[in-house]
């Protein structure tokens, strides 16, 4: 869709993450001018594609963002995509991970204080916080307790954009993701159990025991969700993004095996890896007073993946009827 120059503005950084893109393209169908900050370089036509305007390109920096507001104006929105979104990643290199989702953070809103106060910054926190739980959907009140670095950093970072919130008046919005799935994502459990398909094996051996259970939700809903928060004024504080349904990763592993048109047996070490909670399910009561619910089915969205997965992971027209109808190939 073709924006007017008079637009809102709303920034994406990290314009190539993978749940980044989606949710430029929707603020781009909601008629916002989007600007997105990348550290490398974006081809013209892929920018165009995921409904970005205008591309800054370099290391993210205070006077990245003040060019931007210079060219651009002040923005209504932002949605900080830069981070860690992995929690082995995390544990690997704490430091790094560290630097990246709560320094890039602190930067932001530094700068936002500065320029742009009354702006509404959504920032992507994780279920990580919530740490060990028993089953049954948590809450946004629920007691924060993590137990991987992924999630401590994710806490941290939380309470530092409340209190730079508070301090310079603009408007917050934590969004806690929960296991967000979807073409594009190229790491992660689906990631690898569809590579380990696709390659051809008769055998997959998975790690943990296959009972512990995730919200997954497809990026489609997860942006969706984001943007219908972005534009609510009344749309204040914490929310969980996730369907309110869990899912055994055994479970996981075998639709996506259906899915794909593979026979494999797929079997677990039954040994955790540190730092992964057993449950993950979302309370999305909070949510739906806005309106908002999970439209994908989870057979759906993984025929979906599995088809771009099948066709190299390239923007091919996505067939999964439900998607289509969806307007993700609009």
């Amino acid at each position: 869709m073709e924006v007017e120059v008079d637009s809102p503005v709303a920034w994406v950084t990290g314009a190539t993450s993978f749940l980044g893109r989606y949710v430029a393209r929707q603020l781009n169908r909601d008629g916002f001018k989007v600007a997105g900050f990348s550290r490398r370089p974006i081809a013209p036509a892929s920018a165009a594609e995921w409904g970005f305007a205008a591309i800054e390109v370099g290391d993210f920096e205070p006077q990245i963002l003040k060019r931007a507001h210079r060219q651009f104006g002040a923005p209504a929105v932002v949605f900080h995509a830069i981070g860690s979104g992995s929690v082995g990643q995390a544990a690997d290199n704490p430091t790094a991970d560290y630097e990246r989702t709560f320094g890039s953070a602190e930067l932001l809103t530094e700068v936002l204080g500065q320029l742009s106060p009354a702006t509404r910054l959504i920032y992507p926190s994780s279920a990580a916080v919530y740490g060990i739980v028993s089953e049954g959907a948590i809450s946004e009140s629920a007691p924060l307790s993590p137990i991987s670095e992924y999630g401590k950093t994710k806490m941290l970072t939380e309470d530092m954009c409340r209190e730079r919130a508070q301090i310079y008046g603009m408007q917050l919005i934590v969004a806690r993701f929960f296991s967000v799935y979807g073409p594009w994502q190229k790491k992660l459990l689906l990631w690898d159990i569809a590579q380990r398909l696709l390659s051809g094996q008769t055998a997959v051996t998975l790690g943990g025991t296959g009972r512990e259970s995730r919200d997954f939700i497809h990026v489609v809903d997860a942006a969706a969700m984001v943007v219908t928060l972005a534009q609510c004024e009344t749309a204040l504080g914490t929310f969980n993004i996730g369907t309110g349904r869990a899912t055994p990763t055994m479970a996981l592993a075998s639709k996506l095996a259906s899915a794909m048109n593979s026979n494999a047996e797929i079997s677990f070490t039954g040994i955790s890896r540190p730092g992964d909670p057993m449950h993950q399910q979302a309370d999305v009561r909070r949510l739906s007073e806005f309106g908002q619910i999970a439209r994908v089915p989870l057979e759906e969205g993984l025929a979906d993946y599995a088809y771009w997965i099948r066709h190299g992971g390239q923007a091919v027209e996505l067939r999964a009827t439900g998607l289509n109808n969806l307007g993700l190939n609009k």
